[in-house]
């Protein structure tokens, strides 16, 4: 092997060695946070399907107008009166749920509405997402949401400061209207993991657009 060659196999050496360090930070920085485009794409109002327009029939005599020198058909026999049928009424269809987005990213000190720093880079996406995509949309709910310790009244009271807080960020942090912002503390009435009731994942902030532009 000639000095060329030996140069060559060490590059391409060294450019693996680097593809294979780098691989883990680049896997553990993509889990689990979601980017900007991500909660602006689930929190977009959906437009409406366009109804198809019936065509219209092609245009000729009515019929009630009829050529001079065709006969009139002859009356149909008469038949005997069909009973009139029932009209069955159906319900509307619900009107489908908001969109939100679930941020379990969003992490709180325990028993406390103090955000811990890994939650800012989900909540600087989110402020982003709020001022870019989601620019023209008005009205969005901030809900609280805790796992079954300790009492109602206390995961309620707790789950509204951190809404509270998630809100607080975004104005303050990120320049997100206040005015567009609502904060509500659901407890632990809605858990996501109803079997396991003190489950971490019933520990989360969901982000609903309440008003479609």
């Amino acid at each position: 092997m000639n000095s060329r060659d030996r140069r060559l196999l060490w590059a391409a050496l060294t450019a693996c060695s680097v593809m294979i360090m780098g691989a883990p930070a680049l896997a553990e920085n993509a889990a689990g946070v979601p980017s900007q485009e991500e909660i602006g794409r689930q929190l977009k109002v959906r437009g409406l399907p366009t109804l198809g327009t019936t065509p219209a029939p092609p245009p000729g005599p009515g019929p009630a107008v009829l050529p001079a020198n065709v006969p009139s058909a002859p009356p149909p026999p008469e038949t005997r009166a069909r009973p009139v049928q029932p009209v069955v009424s159906h319900p509307p269809v619900g009107a489908a749920p908001p969109p939100s987005v679930t941020l379990n990213t969003i992490t709180f000190e325990f028993g406390s509405a103090q955000l811990r720093p890994e939650s800012i880079e989900t909540l600087r996406n989110l402020g982003n997402a709020l001022n870019q995509q989601l620019k023209d949309e008005k009205a969005f709910v901030i809900e609280g949401h805790t796992d079954r310790s300790g009492t109602r009244s206390y995961n309620d009271a707790l789950s509204k400061r951190r809404a509270d807080a998630v809100k607080d960020y975004l104005a303050t942090q990120m320049a997100v209207s206040p005015d567009r912002l609502q904060t509500v503390g659901k407890g632990f009435s809605e858990p996501v993991d109803p079997k396991h009731p003190y489950a971490a994942g019933n520990r989360r902030v969901v982000v609903i657009n309440a008003g479609a532009s």
